[in-house]
């Protein structure tokens, strides 16, 4: 995904416009006499980007000066531009509508960025995860980088690369992919229990994050259900196994957690006895499954 030529054209005619400001208040280009910076030594305009974001204040007095006669709605997006995220992210992902940009500090947050002139992944070397540096910023609704975005040879291993997947499925969890930069970030209510299915979804998660399962559940009582429910399922792919197995007739089957409580000619049928011998505040964790011919 990427932005159109003509917002393209906007979007780097105000920040050069910007950084041809930043440069008058702390020169690093000499004799810079219009703000164009095409043809300018890359160098010089992440130094500019640095001075720039440095000092946002400079947002702030563009805007109150407005020398080149901005419109309205062009202030407004440059003063949007207080709100910038900058420093290094690691881009473990692109998606249909935008590259995922995953911060590197303790709490992290996963941001859906747009390219410019050009897709994100095709501007950058084709392995992921990646480490970068580069500046966010909200523009058109939503978040672009600043238009200078370099990378980091590292190489990324096996182990790595899983824990990096671990801990933006996590974040996801938790807050979801921002996508605007307009409005504070909060956790999500629902992210207790996208977190705990995320941790269930194999035997080799549920083993790894075991005190994290159980952390979730002493606080959350009420995912118990949740729980049940996710290792059913994980369950009734072996027991439709052992089924097999021992050659069992097609019917449904009812397991809450690891154990088969009841079968039936019929889906309700099944849940129906599985009911009939599972406590009422317990039923929500029944998960019933379909053995044999469809």
């Amino acid at each position: 995904m990427k932005f159109s030529k003509e917002d393209t054209d906007i979007f780097y005619r105000l920040i050069w416009s910007l950084l041809y400001y930043t440069n008058q208040k702390f020169p690093v280009i000499k004799n810079l006499k219009e703000p164009m910076l095409k043809y300018e030594k890359p160098e010089d305009i992440f130094n500019l980007h640095e001075k720039l974001f440095t000092h946002p204040e400079l947002i702030d007095s563009f805007v109150a000066e407005n020398p080149f006669s901005f419109t309205q709605e062009e202030l407004e997006i440059i003063k949007g531009w207080n709100k910038f995220v900058k420093g290094k992210f690691l881009i473990v992902a692109h998606l249909k509508n935008y590259t995922i940009f995953l911060t590197t500090e303790k709490e992290q947050k996963a941001y859906g960025v747009v390219g410019m002139r050009d897709e994100i992944k095709d501007v950058l070397p084709p392995f992921l995860p990646q480490y970068v540096n580069t500046i966010l910023l909200q523009f058109r609704g939503r978040i672009t980088y600043c238009g200078q975005i370099s990378s980091y040879g590292i190489h990324i291993g096996p182990n790595m690369r899983r824990s990096i997947q671990d801990e933006y499925q996590k974040t996801k969890s938790m807050f979801g992919i921002i996508t605007s930069l307009d409005e504070p970030v909060v956790e999500k209510k629902e992210s207790n229990e996208e977190l705990l299915r995320y941790y269930l979804r194999s035997a080799d998660r549920r083993m790894e994050y075991g005190a994290e399962i159980h952390d979730i559940l002493e606080k959350n009582p009420a995912l118990r259900s949740v729980y049940s429910l996710e290792i059913g399922r994980a369950y009734a792919k072996y027991a439709g196994k052992k089924l097999s197995e021992i050659g069992a007739l097609t019917a449904w089957f009812a397991v809450f957690e690891e154990t088969v409580i009841a079968s039936g000619q019929s889906e309700k049928e099944a849940r129906e006895r599985a009911y009939a011998v599972v406590r009422q505040d317990k039923r929500a964790g029944v998960h019933v499954f379909r053995h044999g011919r469809k």
